[in-house]
């Protein structure tokens, strides 16, 4: 970032170097905590090496932000213990090189969860009203359902596994996400015999047995194995808007969610749902203990019911944290100020919570390309989502607003970049230092920046 060599090396550390120590029986900075001390060298001490990561991380922000590091010791140590962002990948492909930049600047924020939608449909009213012209997307190459993958864009399991554990490296877990029995058109689109009449062909039929036997099918595809495409602790496995009309139906749905909850446990993961079961209230009984559950509606699952049903819960609430680009609701841009004004992870939609509420496992955004073929290019989704990411990392780490004020702050994380190796916005500077010979610029000083928020006419 800066053209400055660094050695490392053991021994006693003289003027101007860094020194990093493991602390590990000290509590108060726990897993990702850590505690700087920059005088004639720099000491960083945490109990762990993700603690001393994120230690670098500010480091780095210091030194975009001041010619020369301020002294003073400051104890750094995140008030949620996941700060994550939920992007949809299966309305919009992303390339596997985007994924692998996006989390090389989720952790230069120490934000260290990307949930990943990997399957989703548009909406039928855009596409003539027909589920068969509906556009729909599963992005993970499948070898039990070959004609599933979509052919417009996916991942293969090689490429994904490698994302995920090189993710891990970066303090950054993934999240996988197969969402069912609704959004779930990509799966019947594959075997119309799994869909649901009554309610759509989005909607799988819970009345069918087919259903959990294909579901079961295609976790196994991923989990399953001394060396699976999910190799990671946690998987999402979805359960958002399914249809409540029939009573009957609900408990089907309720079973199904038990079952798979239970399935991919037996995979050896904690398992991740997005919040449903108010919306789905009956009496066949959810599993609730060690799952976590995406609060994001509260219409659909009351934050205040599911604490007590026992759910971990994180912050998504729609309307504060949605991205949903060019749709005409929700935020094309989040709302920042708000955001840092406003916000924690302890506001579920209308509830708040105290601070710290040990069943809130913390907060996250998230951004649906619900308008499928808007034209919205990968360096348009991020123009939108890295000051999302400031804002949030802010608020999921800190929680409570420090006492710099919006203004102060948002002046200073403007001077920020995207971290190591990252430049997706594509803000370059010219030099004359690489002019081939014969080429001549406008003397540096005149030079501007390209990129966002640039356009050409």
């Amino acid at each position: 970032m800066f053209g400055k060599a660094i050695t490392v090396k053991k021994g006693s550390p003289k003027a101007g170097d860094i020194l990093f120590t493991l602390k590990k029986k000290d509590a108060e900075l726990g897993k990702e905590g850590y505690r700087l001390n920059i005088g004639k060298h720099i000491t960083v001490t945490a109990a762990t090496t993700q603690g001393a990561y994120w230690a670098t991380r500010t480091l780095l922000q210091l030194s975009e932000q001041n010619k020369s590091l301020p002294k003073g010791e400051t104890v750094d140590v995140p008030v949620y213990e996941l700060r994550g962002f939920m992007v949809d990948v299966a309305r919009k492909f992303m390339p596997i090189d985007y994924l692998n930049d996006l989390v090389k600047v989720m952790a230069y924020y120490k934000m260290n969860a990307l949930q990943v939608h990997l399957n989703d449909n548009g909406f039928k009213t855009y596409f003539n009203d027909d589920w068969n012209e509906t556009y729909a997307g599963f992005r993970i190459q499948s070898e039990l359902f070959p004609g599933l993958t979509s052919k417009d864009g996916f991942y293969t399991k090689d490429e994904f596994r490698r994302f995920i554990r090189d993710a891990a490296k970066e303090g950054v877990e993934i999240i996988p996400e197969i969402d069912a029995p609704a959004h779930a058109l990509a799966f019947t689109h594959y075997r119309p015999s799994l869909s649901c009449e009554k309610y759509g062909a989005d909607h799988l039929d819970l009345q069918n047995p087919a259903v959990v036997a294909f579901l079961d099918s295609l976790w196994s595809e991923y989990l399953a194995g001394p060396d699976p495409v999910f190799d990671c602790p946690k998987v999402h496995i979805g359960t958002d808007e399914y249809n409540n009309q029939d009573s009957t139906v609900v408990e089907l749905f309720r079973k199904l969610t038990d079952h798979l909850l239970h399935t991919v446990e037996g995979y050896g993961k904690q398992a991740v749902l997005w919040g449903a079961l108010t919306h789905a209230k009956g009496k066949t009984p959810v599993k609730s203990e060690n799952v976590i559950m995406d609060m994001w509606y509260n219409g659909y699952a009351d934050p205040k019911v599911m604490k007590e049903d026992g759910f971990k819960m994180v912050s998504v609430p729609d309307g504060y944290v949605y991205i949903v680009p060019e749709a005409g609701y929700y935020y094309n841009y989040l709302n920042d100020k708000m955001l840092y004004e406003r916000w924690t992870p302890a506001q579920i939609g209308n509830q708040k919570f105290e601070e710290r509420d040990p069943q809130i496992m913390g907060g996250m955004f998230a951004l649906w390309n619900d308008v499928c073929g808007n034209g919205i290019s990968i360096g348009d989704l991020h123009h939108r989502i890295f000051p999302a990411m400031q804002v949030i990392s802010q608020k999921t780490w800190h929680a409570v607003n420090d006492t710099i004020g919006y203004a102060n702050w948002d002046k200073q994380r403007r001077v920020l970049g995207e971290g190591p190796l990252s430049n997706e916005l594509g803000n370059t500077e010219f030099s004359t230092a690489n002019l081939l010979p014969g080429q001549s610029f406008a003397p540096a000083s005149e030079m501007r920046q390209l990129g966002y928020d640039y356009q050409v006419d």
